[in-house]
């Protein structure tokens, strides 16, 4: 990597309105002539609370020589001084532990965040000069790595050492994939490492245990739960992730909740109580509206992701333009962000979140999640009441019917259940082929929020309180599907004419929230009635493909009502 020095325009005095919101540390709006500016012009922000450990921590990975002066100079850059600097050091030469950057940061109140690379980037990674796991466990290194123990002990400073990060890639030789496929080898050299520092006596590492936020390749041997060398070696649970836009021939543009979504709902069911570190992320510009990520990265980060506690932008152009100031807008949103009440800039609070946390709960009655597809009843999936989940098919033309998965096995068939892996937990789907000529048809996932009564009848409940819908989805064949609420027979709806909205979908998993207020009864219904009245009434929520013609898959998982 070559240095990159920021390059930020000069900029005019911030604005009086400007300087009256960051004293409440809210995020500045624009002004009614422009986007608000003048960030030269604003104080420095210092975090002063040492002893509150709430909130989201931010750090940063700038490429330079002197790890310990960027701290400063992303102070004046930013106007907030980092609560964590971040940088890489490989052990291709046996590099020395970095005594005078960690010590330089430690004064400073920012906490030394170390990358530690188990290789020698020089090699071609299948060189057969090149670090493997297997060198580490027969001990060819344990001097060097005694010798940053020690020096870890000398300096008796709290730091973050991330070892061997991204181990489900395939672009370094400490990755699963060239070790063998064997997740068990990253687990014991992992551990290998950690128990050389604690034999040594340097306590006051925390340890993290970064994965990318998607499986390179997505196999079931290189699923990160196979991976995680326990509770006792890791202190923070961390991810790595990015949204590439649509530069590269594969990528496509998404929202930081898009990037992380699985990545941090699988950190929360491999070690739940473990505090989340985002390793290092960035956003490209091509694609869509950089600024307006970053706008809602703040708005997201304390909404959906509390056990994320830290963050550290990889401020870089390397494979896109990730740095901050890559343009105007872009600079300004995150600048401005930074000054949101739930961001902090203090390390010695950062050092005290505990690697044990209880993840906090919803306010109660704040949230109905209506299926998780976690659980089975009778060899078939069930909603959180105990409502069955099935398939089915409709066709204008009963020569040309609708097909399904699992269209043999009787009446009302069972959804496909797909295991958890892959970033994933257990989510439900079916595969579908739709046939013309035919005006209309579709295949149909039912969930019935409650189980049927005695006499078979289906059993309603009242969800009119709700605002939003909020759904974990993703197709193939397919670029939208139709979301439907099912009232009570009594409303006297006909099938089809229930309140509906259509969602756009891919092939990447995406959660959305759906605003009820979208959804419509279509202008030809016989009888007309309010969402409101239906979701009074409310015995099942669809799940519909109708493209004709078109062939492909369904998954859904996570389906929740919110206020």
């Amino acid at each position: 990597m070559t240095s990159i020095s920021m390059k930020t325009a000069p900029r005019l005095l911030v604005l009086t309105v400007l300087l009256t919101s960051c004293a409440t540390q809210g995020l500045p709006q624009t002004t009614p002539t422009g986007p608000a500016s003048g960030i030269a012009g604003l104080p420095i922000l210092k975090d002063q609370n040492a002893d509150s450990t709430s909130g989201v921590f931010f750090g940063i990975f700038r490429e330079r020589d002197d790890h310990a002066a960027v701290a400063n100079e992303v102070a004046n850059d930013l106007r907030f001084k980092p609560a964590t600097v971040m940088w890489y050091s490989s052990w291709k030469v046996g590099s020395n532990f970095p005594k005078a950057d960690v010590l330089g940061l430690s004064k400073q109140g920012v906490v030394p965040n170390i990358t530690w690379e188990p290789w020698d980037w020089t090699l071609p990674l299948n060189d057969p000069k090149q670090i493997k796991l297997q060198d580490i466990l027969d001990g060819k290194f344990d001097d060097y790595i005694r010798s940053w123990a020690k020096a870890a002990k000398e300096v008796n400073v709290p730091f973050l050492l991330r070892w061997g990060h991204e181990f489900n890639g395939n672009w370094y030789p400490w990755a699963v994939s060239t070790n063998g496929q064997d997740p068990t080898v990253f687990v014991k050299a992992y551990q290998h490492v950690h128990d050389i520092f604690k034999a040594e006596g340097a306590t006051k590492v925390q340890w993290i245990w970064c994965y990318n936020n998607a499986d390179v390749p997505g196999d079931a041997w290189n699923d990160v739960a196979r991976a995680y060398p326990g509770d006792a070696y890791v202190d923070w649970v961390g991810l790595d992730g990015y949204n590439w836009g649509t530069n590269p021939s594969w990528g496509s543009w998404a929202p930081f909740k898009d990037v992380f979504k699985g990545a941090y709902d699988r950190a929360l069911k491999i070690a739940p109580g473990k505090p989340i570190i985002i390793g290092e992320f960035a956003s490209s510009e091509v694609g869509g509206d950089k600024g307006q990520w970053i706008l809602n990265m703040f708005s997201d980060l304390p909404r959906l992701f509390p056990q994320i506690k830290a963050i550290v932008w990889f401020d870089i152009q390397k494979e896109e333009d990730w740095r901050i100031d890559s343009s105007h807008n872009s600079f300004e949103r995150l600048a401005l962000g930074l000054r949101s009440k739930d961001i902090r800039g203090n390390g010695a609070a950062l050092l005290k979140v505990p690697a044990s946390i209880v993840p906090p709960l919803p306010p109660a009655g704040d949230s109905k999640k209506l299926a998780t597809f976690e659980t089975l009843a009778e060899v078939r999936l069930v909603t959180q009441e105990g409502g069955k989940v099935f398939l089915g098919g409709f066709q204008e033309q009963a020569a040309q019917p609708s097909t399904f998965s699992n269209q043999d096995q009787g009446n009302e068939p069972p959804a496909v259940v797909y295991p958890a892996g892959d970033g994933q937990t257990q989510h439900a789907g079916f595969d579908f082929g739709i046939k013309s000529p035919n005006a209309y048809a579709g295949v149909v996932m039912s969930l019935e929020v409650k189980p049927r009564n005695a006499e078979g009848k289906q059993v309603s409940v009242d969800y009119s309180s709700f605002k939003t819908l909020r759904v974990t989805l993703k197709a193939t064949g397919t670029t939208k599907l139709r979301l439907e609420f099912i009232g009570d027979k009594s409303l006297g709806i006909q099938d089809g004419s229930y309140p509906q909205v259509y969602v756009d979908v891919s092939a990447a998993t995406k959660t959305v929230d759906v605003p009820i207020s979208s959804f419509a009864q279509p202008d030809w219904a016989s009888v007309k009635k309010t969402t409101t009245e239906v979701l009074k009434q409310l015995i099942t929520f669809n799940v519909v493909a109708d493209t004709v013609p078109s062939s492909g898959n369904v998954q859904i998982d996570d389906l929740m009502l919110l206020p």
